[in-house]
């Protein structure tokens, strides 16, 4: 709404919704994965919403260990690039962020195509790293 309610009002969105919990979340946690499906080429409408209204504490997500994982139904992983960059122009406005990896799901067009694929084997890898 870019209203700025929250930032007059020690920054609690006047929208009443559990993003104040999220947002609580995202700043105690030390590490922050950041998942979207990709349609037409970018990260679906909630991820957006979701980077859109950290607006308020944007500030306090520091120092956080970021994973990002982007799953499509072209097999060019070269097509989430777009996507990626946009998680990284949300970590690039944070303090201190380390991107610690991306999983590309790509061929995943219907439900199950990513069972058994190589993006499953690297996000279960990545996931024992953690």
């Amino acid at each position: 709404m870019a209203c700025d309610v929250c930032k007059n009002n020690g920054g609690i969105c006047d929208q009443e919704d559990d993003m104040f919990e999220v947002l609580d979340k995202m700043i105690a946690a030390d590490v922050i994965v950041m998942a979207t499906p990709v349609y037409f080429y970018t990260m679906d409408a909630q991820m957006k919403t979701l980077i859109d209204r950290t607006y308020s504490r944007y500030m306090e997500i520091r120092n956080k260990d970021f994973y990002f994982i982007a799953t499509a139904a072209v097999r060019n992983k070269q097509a989430l690039e777009r996507t990626i960059e946009g998680f990284r122009g949300f970590t690039s406005v944070l303090n201190g962020p380390k991107e610690k990896g991306i999983i590309y799901g790509t061929g995943a067009w219907n439900v199950g195509d990513i069972k058994g694929s190589k993006a499953m084997d690297e996000a279960y890898e990545m996931g024992k790293a953690v």
